[in-house]
């Protein structure tokens, strides 16, 4: 495995440094001396405990001020963000907890579901359950098996379970999904089959997920997860879904990545192309290299430096550590991410149509950054004409079927 340091091309703000620099379970003696270096120059501490606790990377950021420079760092900072890790580290044991129980009740009755992201990542690509916030339990459950898996939550005590399609914040939008809450506890249960929002799906009950999913020892017990190559790509996917807008997403692929050193690259990058979805997994790779030093094989590297747009592209996030903001890609142009990243010119350019049949603003007013800043919005001067038009002449059950018809890009 290589690293290499590349220089950034857009830099990071004094106190998003020093965060991406702690936000890692190896820090080399090469960082150590840096970060100290650092740390004798002023800092807006309140500016870097709310960066960490925005991009979910408090208990990496703790841990390695407390072990590398606690003479360097303002007792009450130290303190505060000590409080603040202490606090996770419950929450994130109780849902562990949890975990355990409800594998087993699921396990019980016979429906099959594989925890994503939170605390079975924890233990699997961190080592450590406390070093990676999480708030709730992600389970990947068959489309088919929904019904049975929404009664096992009930039986337990949850409620909710209304199908969610509407995004509520940057956290928590993965719909089309179920929500569940338990009485009187923090616990909240997102069962999920698709990874989806405005004009982007990826299916995640796919039979080759099921297939090569292992059983993990997890608080003592056994519980079934993703393979680790499959996992990687989940998270990519994931990462450019919400254009990597936490620091914690790009954690998660570095983290796996040092981890487990022996991925099958071959079966990762030919399942990605199978799912259409090559250019995201490159792109969670570049992101993990760039930004954390992610240690990735010379061939992949290879792979990575012949895509100037992926290269391009991961210079800009996460864009709210950027000095200068407005050169990053946020969540908002997610769409024109989406289109960048397309594996084919046929599908950049049915994502293309979709973004002006929905009227975007991507396709009618594309940020500075995007490479077809002309063609797209072109296109939208035919379309999104032609599109009001059948809208007002067309009957609402023709209009209806033709909606139906239009899927959103994946």
């Amino acid at each position: 495995m290589t690293i290499r340091h590349i220089d950034r091309q857009f830099p990071l703000t004094s106190e998003a440094e020093l965060l991406v620099w702690c936000a890692r379970t190896e820090v080399s003696d090469d960082l150590k001396t840096r970060i100290r270096q650092r740390l004798h120059a002023p800092l807006n501490w309140e500016v870097v405990r709310n960066m960490a606790q925005y991009h979910g990377v408090v208990p990496l950021l703790y841990r390695n001020l407390s072990t590398i420079a606690s003479d360097l760092v303002p007792y009450e900072k130290l303190a505060r963000l000590r409080q603040l890790t202490q606090a996770g580290q419950l929450l994130n044991r109780e849902l562990a907890k949890e975990l355990v129980v409800l594998s087993e009740v699921f396990t019980t009755s016979s429906v099959p579901v594989v925890p994503i992201k939170g605390a079975t990542l924890a233990v699997s690509a961190y080592g450590d359950l406390a070093l990676r916030d999480f708030s709730d339990l992600d389970l990947l459950v068959p489309e088919s098996s929904i019904a049975e898996a929404q009664a096992v939550l009930l039986a337990q005590g949850y409620e909710g379970g209304a199908a969610s399609r509407e995004p509520s914040d940057i956290h928590h939008d993965e719909g089309p999904y179920y929500v569940f809450r338990k009485k009187g506890t923090l616990s909240r249960v997102d069962l999920q089959w698709v990874m989806a929002h405005e004009h982007f799906a990826f299916r995640l009950d796919r039979p080759e997920f099921w297939k090569r999913s292992s059983p993990v020892d997890f608080e003592g017990k056994t519980i079934r997860c993703l393979s680790p190559d499959d996992l990687l790509i989940v998270l990519c996917v994931h990462g450019t879904k919400h254009a990597w807008g936490l620091l914690k997403w790009v954690c998660d692929v570095a983290e796996l990545l040092r981890s487990h050193p022996n991925l099958d690259w071959d079966r990762c990058f030919r399942s990605a192309t199978n799912y259409r979805c090559r250019r995201m997994l490159e792109m969670g790779l570049s992101l993990a290299h760039l930004v954390l030093d992610a240690p990735l094989p010379e061939r992949v590297l290879a792979m990575l430096a012949v895509d100037p747009d992926v290269h391009a592209l991961s210079h800009r996030m996460p864009a709210r550590l950027l000095a200068k903001r407005e050169e990053g890609i946020t969540e908002e142009q997610a769409g024109a991410l989406y289109f960048s990243l397309k594996d084919s010119f046929w599908d950049r350019w049915w994502c293309g149509v979709l973004l002006c049949w929905a009227h975007s603003h991507v396709a009618t007013t594309p940020p500075s950054w995007f490479r077809w800043c002309h063609s797209l919005p072109f296109l939208a001067s035919v379309i999104i004409p032609a599109h009001r038009a059948i809208q007002y002449i067309l009957p609402p059950t023709i209009r209806g079927a033709i909606s139906r018809w239009v899927p959103h890009g994946g």
